[in-house]
């Protein structure tokens, strides 16, 4: 009997985050499959890809996903490798069941399904994520090409106005507080060039370093606040701004916006866990 991967997705769950991922015969999945909470988790859901399921890979890397739909009924997606997206809706959890055993039989009718016509962002529903970040070259190769060219107008601007006997006390002044805040973005850059973080909404703890040699696990329910330095509550986030996680030992870890966006910070912690978020400019 084939083993085929299989895994969770609750309603806290982003898109590409699973949990209990691991290879099951057809009799350990059905089982997965009665054992799932769907009737908790159907009330707090909305129907899309990306909720409470159970997610199943075959050894062709096509996928079959049993998720939640209207009605107290279920939504079966079947995403095959080359990405063609089907979906069916079955009545009750038996039917369910059927498809399962029918996948795993590789005798699934795709006729019952209903196929989608736009299959553009189906995979990140079905393919786990590791979710881990970290300073991209490519953001330090930014930073420097543009700390370059400013050395470069700077010269120039110096140059022009000593060759005009203009007076170079105002444009020197403006270029250099353009310069101081150009190597402050720089030196934030180089200084957490090495950090790495790990983390995901569904998941309480989350991983994070300095560099990968000093990596520790942290706890979100051990969080006291969360605090924005030179952000705003409203608006846009800058390159500037730094994310503080103060625990309630008070200890705090600092990510760069540069490491991962705030918003994308913001949203790896769920309402319920109720975490202040606090902003040093409002």
């Amino acid at each position: 009997m084939p083993q085929f991967i299989s895994k969770l997705q609750h309603n806290t769950y982003e898109k590409s985050e699973f949990s209990d991922e691991a290879p099951r015969n057809l009799e350990e999945t059905i089982q997965l499959v009665k054992s799932f909470p769907w009737d908790l988790e159907r009330p707090l859901t909305d129907i899309q890809l990306t909720g409470p399921s159970v997610t199943i890979q075959d050894d062709d890397i096509n996928y079959l996903k049993l998720g939640l739909y209207f009605g107290g009924k279920f939504c079966v997606y079947y995403l095959d490798r080359d990405n063609h997206l089907y979906e069916y809706h079955a009545s009750d959890i038996e039917t369910v069941e059927k498809l399962v055993t029918a996948f795993f039989n590789k005798t699934l009718d795709l006729d019952i399904f209903e196929k989608h016509f736009f299959n553009i962002g189906n995979q990140p529903h079905f393919i786990t994520s590791n979710f881990e970040y970290g300073m991209k070259s490519r953001r330090i190769a930014v930073v420097t090409c543009i700390l370059f060219i400013y050395v470069l107008l700077f010269a120039g601007v110096m140059l022009d106005a000593t060759k005009s006997n203009k007076d170079i006390v105002f444009p020197a002044l403006s270029m250099l507080a353009i310069g101081g805040v150009i190597l402050a973005i720089f030196y934030r850059v180089f200084e957490n060039r090495r950090q790495y973080l790990q983390i995901s909404r569904g998941n309480d703890r989350f991983s994070f370093g300095q560099d990968k040699k000093s990596i520790v696990i942290c706890n979100k329910r051990d969080i006291k606040e969360i605090v924005i330095y030179g952000g705003r509550s409203s608006g846009r986030s800058s390159v500037f701004e730094v994310t503080g996680i103060v625990f309630n030992n008070n200890q705090c870890i600092k990510l760069s916006n540069l490491l991962i966006s705030r918003h994308d910070l913001l949203s790896k912690f769920p309402d319920k866990l109720r975490i202040p978020v606090i902003y040093d400019r409002d």
